[in-house]
């Protein structure tokens, strides 16, 4: 498939706001790191797939080599594309179960 025609993935997560302490976080797109950075920077990535089911991985960095993890399953159709949103739970101390999928571009 062309990669100028492939429909679009994008992975969001707004920055969460104020912690005392920022910590690394990776986003991974069917095991491959599409992000590796700071948590409390929020992210924003972008890229061509092929249409199908694709798994997006993430992993918050805790202190004492702990991690918290999460797996999301997505289906790109053939098209423009999906944004996914993704939410942290304060709560749970983790990303929320289900992100938020809307319709390219966002």
């Amino acid at each position: 498939m062309d990669r100028s025609l492939a429909p679009q993935l994008r992975i969001v997560f707004p920055s969460p706001g104020f912690f005392l302490e920022d910590t690394r976080m990776a986003v991974l797109l069917d095991g491959v790191p599409v992000y590796e950075g700071s948590f409390t920077s929020g992210m924003d990535v972008c890229g061509a797939v092929q249409p199908g089911k694709h798994r997006i991985q993430t992993v918050i960095g805790l202190p004492a080599g702990f991690s918290r993890n999460r797996t999301y399953e997505v289906d790109v159709r053939a098209g423009p594309g999906v944004t996914v949103v993704l939410a942290y739970s304060r709560l749970w101390g983790n990303f929320s179960r289900r992100p938020k999928i809307e319709p390219w571009p966002v």
